[in-house]
């Protein structure tokens, strides 16, 4: 009878830890568009925001039997917004046209949610008046920069017609367009200018020029059935967004010069009239051949001013012809001087199929975000060499040559010339000065920075110390006045790092406190705690492991 109670007490015991497992049973994920299950060629890039912890965390997804059919393992209690993007289109980087994006909230409960579903909404095209397709240049890092729109020369009351384009999304879906204006100094003031709802893929507005200080924002949306299928999203220079920017600018000739032409035209025909008015036949006639011969001079000198300025403009445009031959020559020059003596194309070169193209730090970029990851190198290789195309093509760019070497450090760990291409970049562009219109916290001297981190890296892999050091001490000298603090800190751990494996161990830690000390209160803080306590324990270990035993026992 004894045993009754520990029976009664294993039991229960078995039942608190069957509903707890049960609670923690994978959560059921499909994927939709359009309401019906996707199919995706592409497996999808799927991110938790944990809004207890304030922080984005990784959801653990697996693929399960049946089209966007997928099992979420559940995470701990709490409110969550998830952040689904399938790189559907393999001719773009991820989240460009084509490809799938949503995002859809839940909550973690003991006895829930049975399901989570995500209804996905594809990447519109957008193709006039600009195209997404590729990185819009300006468009989102500056008002200077964004595209703009001149009304008409001539024209009483100065208005732009702005034809909007793209793509169809699903049959039978409704597009729902805003444009609004706001200001380039406070990107919170905004006022609606105009919105709408059209069954086609098309839509002209008639809008003034932009005003003092102001941008026109345009959006479009793709519903059905209430159902968000299609969504705007645009690039430029790493930078996002979902909208097309641009400015109307007024070309028009102000109001006050029709009525000058007017009033000029006025008192011409006043003067002559007074000219030829009562005089005699013979007088008139004589004061007619005048005029002629006076409009006869005036159109002679329009024929020759007009000729030496159609002149002009062609010699100008043989000029700009000739600097423009002159500077693709050195251009090419400068590409075989790379390719012969600094770092050669890859063996695998010829096999690999890139889907990107670089024209630009924005197409630079886009590839880096989107390429994939995890497939065996295939996508690091179609980033080398669209990156390593992108150097060749646009040598005279100094913003994608630097920013592309720096990158191309990061991928293909087999490529054999990795320190020549590193010691290219640090040689040639240690006194770059990157852009910084496209990220709010950067500064000029972080490519330079990156540059120098990554030759310091490959030095001191190969026991090149001296000069592993050597790169560090001279950015931080030089330079450390244009990098941002969070860099110098990567710089200061490097230096110590290579102090350490030279054998140096007491300038190692006197490296890495001094820089805690400058920029422990940085997002680098713990990376260098963290660095100084591998740096105490080894040493500790070190003072406490035993002398070698003497085999001949002396």
């Amino acid at each position: 009878m004894a045993l009754a109670p520990r029976w009664g007490a294993a039991v229960a015991a078995l039942a608190v830890l069957i509903v707890a497992c049960g609670a923690r049973a994978d959560i059921p994920l499909e994927l939709r568009f359009d309401g019906q299950a996707i199919d995706s060629k592409a497996k999808p890039d799927v991110s938790c925001y944990n809004y207890t912890l304030d922080r984005w965390v990784n959801c653990r997804v697996q693929k399960a039997d049946g089209p966007g059919a997928y099992v979420l393992a559940t995470p701990e209690t709490g409110k969550y917004r998830m952040h689904v993007s399938v790189d559907e289109n393999p001719a773009n980087p991820r989240r460009y046209p084509g490809d799938y994006e949503a995002q859809v909230s839940f909550e973690i409960t003991p006895t829930g949610p049975e399901r989570v579903i995500v209804d996905l909404a594809r990447l519109i095209h957008l193709t006039r008046p600009g195209d997404n397709a590729r990185s819009l240049e300006g468009m989102l890092t500056s008002c200077a920069t964004q595209p703009r729109f001149d009304t008409p020369r001539f024209s009483w009351g100065p208005v732009a017609k702005i034809d909007f384009a793209w793509d169809p999304i699903a049959a039978g879906a409704e597009y729902r367009y805003t444009l609004s204006a706001r200001s380039c100094e406070r990107a919170a003031s905004e006022r609606e200018i105009a919105s709408g709802q059209i069954d086609g893929t098309a839509a002209a507005l008639t809008l003034p020029p932009s005003g003092d200080n102001e941008y026109y924002v345009f959006r479009v949306e793709a519903w059905k059935h209430d159902r968000l299928v299609g969504d705007l999203y645009t690039h430029d220079s790493g930078a996002h967004s979902w909208n097309y920017r641009f400015r109307v600018r007024n070309a028009s000739l102000p109001g006050w010069a029709y009525a000058a032409t007017g009033a000029g035209l006025a008192l011409l025909l006043l003067g002559a009239r007074r000219m030829l008015g009562g005089a005699d036949p013979e007088r008139r006639r004589r004061r007619v051949h005048v005029l002629a011969r006076c409009a006869m001079a005036l159109v002679a000198i329009g024929a020759v001013a007009g000729g030496g300025y159609h002149y002009y403009q062609d010699r100008q445009q043989r000029r700009a012809e000739t600097e423009e031959t002159r500077l693709q020559t050195e251009r090419q020059v400068r590409q075989r001087e790379f390719i012969v003596s600094a770092a050669p194309r890859p063996d695998w070169w010829e096999s690999v199929e890139t889907p990107y193209r670089v024209d630009s730090l924005g197409d630079l970029l886009s590839a880096w975000q989107g390429f994939p990851r995890g497939d065996d190198g295939r996508g690091e290789r179609q980033f080398f060499k669209a990156a390593y195309q992108g150097i060749l093509d646009h040598f005279d760019d100094p913003h994608v040559v630097a920013t592309a070497i720096n990158l191309l450090h990061a991928v293909i760990r087999d490529y054999p010339h990795r320190l020549e291409l590193a010691q290219f970049g640090y040689d040639h562009y240690f006194q770059h000065r990157a852009r910084t219109d496209n990220c709010a916290n950067c500064m000029v001297g972080d490519t330079a920075q990156a540059l120098v981190q990554n030759l310091s890296q490959i030095y001191t892999a190969a026991g090149r110390f001296d000069e592993a050091i050597a790169v560090c001490r001279r950015l931080i000298d030089e330079r450390g006045a244009e990098v941002s603090s969070y860099k110098l800190a990567d710089t200061w751990n490097q230096m110590a790092w290579a102090y350490w494996h030279k054998g140096e161990h007491s300038r190692a830690m006197g490296t890495i406190r001094d820089a805690i000390t400058r920029y422990g209160a940085t997002v680098r803080g713990e990376e260098l705690r963290r660095t100084l306590a591998r740096f105490e324990a080894e040493q500790e270990r070190a003072a406490t492991k035993p002398p070698p035993v003497d085999p001949g026992g002396k």
